[in-house]
């Protein structure tokens, strides 16, 4: 033996084999497989053909696997099994997933959308991990050369190819220490100007967010650029300085670090929040699920 596939191997006889050798019957190895009888015995006769050996012969108990019959089931069984695991999606059973997703939020998302899904997803996907990287102004283009699986953002997810689910939409809150004289009544953009600011980067090249939609504070003294939401309220716990934060991240961190919102000048305007993903994803079961997963939190608000 050359230990060369021989060249009239066909593979796609093999589970026909594995249901013969099983049933030791040619009949009930037709019924099995829903075929005729005459055609299962063809197929017989190619697989003889193709392992040069006669695999199941006549006893007095009906057929009996050859010697190189009862070798060749175990492994014929796992190779199958194998192929059966191949095509089946593991995307769809989360349990079986061993996976690392990419993903590109800023810290926002990750409190308003990650956060409130994070216990689900350690309890139903043991073996997914999701690396999450900085928000900024290439993730859509990440996404489409597929070194990113999703991406949260505020920014409408315009590209070639982009799909995206609409989660929320979200409004703004100042916010302060407890006894800021901000507090003493809802402040206009002049009173402001009076106190320094801590301004936070909703990601790299974005730019001030704030400035944008209030110009007449433009020129606000931003006495720290934070890297992230997060870092606002540990800012803000001495001095005068004051924040202005999306309206989740505002009441979450007035009640973890005992601090107070106030409410945002008018002309700050709402914005949408969404979850992103690349066509070539739809079919993926995995991304589906987790999609599904980071949206759950918000099914039932007014649709788009």
């Amino acid at each position: 033996m050359s230990g060369r596939l021989p060249h009239r191997a066909d593979f796609t006889l093999l589970q026909h084999l594995s249901v013969l050798i099983e049933q030791r019957s040619v009949s009930r190895a037709a019924e099995r497989l829903g075929i005729g009888q005459p055609a299962m015995s063809r197929i017989l006769a190619r697989l003889r053909d193709q392992f040069d050996d006669p695999l199941l012969v006549r006893g007095p108990r009906g057929m009996t696997p050859t010697p190189r019959a009862e070798a060749i089931l175990a492994p014929l069984r796992a190779w199958l099994d194998a192929g059966e695991a191949l095509l089946r999606d593991p995307g769809a059973e989360p349990a079986r997933m061993k996976r690392v997703f990419r993903l590109a939020s800023t810290d926002f998302g990750l409190l308003s959308v990650l956060a409130p899904v994070i216990a689900r997803i350690e309890r139903e996907a043991a073996g997914v991990e999701l690396a999450v990287e900085s928000l900024s102004d290439a993730s859509l283009r990440r996404l489409e050369d597929g070194r990113l699986d999703l991406v949260l953002t505020g920014w409408n997810p315009d590209g070639a190819g982009l799909k995206s689910r609409w989660l929320f939409q979200e409004t703004y809150l100042g916010l302060a220490r407890t006894d800021h004289p901000v507090h003493q009544a809802p402040p206009s953009c002049a009173d402001l100007l009076l106190w320094p600011h801590v301004a936070t980067s909703v990601g790299d090249g974005f730019g001030d967010w704030v400035a944008q939609d209030l110009p007449e504070i433009a020129d606000r003294r931003v006495l720290v650029w934070a890297e992230s939401f997060s870092l606002a309220p540990y800012l803000l716990k001495e001095g005068e300085a004051v924040a202005l934060l999306p309206r989740r991240a505002a009441e979450r961190f007035a009640v973890a670090h005992d601090l107070r919102t106030f409410p945002a000048p008018k002309g700050m305007r709402p914005f949408d929040y969404h979850l992103v993903w690349h066509e070539r994803s739809d079919l993926d079961a995995g991304t589906r699920w987790l999609a599904d997963a980071l949206s759950a939190a918000f099914v039932g608000a007014a649709s788009r």
